[in-house]
C-alpha cells in the first residue's frame, strides 16, 4: 500500500527519517519546508512558517523515546509503507545497492545503523500519530492518495510545544487548517 503515498508525502517521510535523531512532528514539519511540497509548503509559507521560525522554536531538542527500529517498520507498514518495496523501488530508479552501507564519518553514532545503510531515526509517539492521522485525513477528504497536505493536517492535529510555537508565528493553527482545506477543495 506504499502506493497510497504521493511522491511528495514519501519525500516528507524520507527527509524526516534521514536525520540522526528521533523523528518528531517538528522534523516532519521541517521536511515540508525543505523542498516544495505543493499546497502544504505554500500554505505554511503564506502563514509565516519558515525554516527560521522552526529553528527559533527549538527544533534541535529531541527525546530519544523508547521506540525501536522494528516498531518504526511496523508503524510505517500499518499506514501502507512497505520498507522492502521502498528499497526495491529505489534500486530500480537509482541502481542496485544504492542503499548499501557506506563508510560512516568519525564521531557519528552508528548504534542505530539501519537496514538501509545510514543511521536511521526513530519515530516518536507523536510523529507516528501524525502519519496515522494523515491516512485518516486522506480518507475523510475522499482522496485516494496520502499527500503532503494530509501530513500537514496530521501535524496540525497533534502539534504542541515547539511545533505549535513554530506554526503559530503569525496565525493560529485553525487559520492554517482553514487555508489548507480551502486550497485542497479548490484543487479537487
Amino acid at each position: 500500500m506504499f502506493e497510497r503515498f504521493s511522491a511528495q508525502a514519501r519525500g516528507v517521510v524520507v527527509d524526516a527519517v534521514a536525520g540522526s535523531g528521533p523523528v518528531t512532528p517538528m522534523e516532519l514539519l521541517t521536511a515540508l519546508l525543505t523542498s516544495d511540497r505543493g499546497i502544504a509548503t505554500e500554505v505554511l509559507t503564506e502563514s509565516g512558517v519558515s525554516l527560521d521560525t522552526i529553528r527559533r522554536a527549538g527544533s534541535g531538542t529531541r527525546d530519544a523515546g523508547s521506540n525501536n527500529l522494528d516498531d518504526d517498520a511496523e508503524i510505517l507498514k500499518s499506514i501502507g509503507i512497505d520498507l522492502d518495496a521502498v528499497r526495491e523501488s529505489l534500486e530500480q530508479s537509482f541502481g542496485e545497492g544504492v542503499l548499501d552501507e557506506t563508510p560512516v564519518p568519525d564521531g557519528v553514532d552508528t548504534s542505530r545503523k539501519g537496514r538501509f545503510g545510514f543511521p536511521r531515526s526513530r519515530f516518536e509517539k507523536d510523529s507516528k500519530k501524525v502519519l496515522e492521522l494523515s491516512l485518516r485525513e486522506a480518507l475523510a477528504h475522499k482522496d485516494n492518495r496520502i499527500g503532503a497536505e494530509h501530513i500537514l493536517l496530521g501535524i496540525l492535529r497533534v502539534a504542541d510545544g515547539p511545533t505549535r510555537q513554530a506554526l503559530e508565528t503569525q496565525v493560529t493553527m485553525s487559520v492554517i487548517r482553514e487555508r489548507l482545506e480551502a486550497k485542497m477543495n479548490r484543487a479537487a
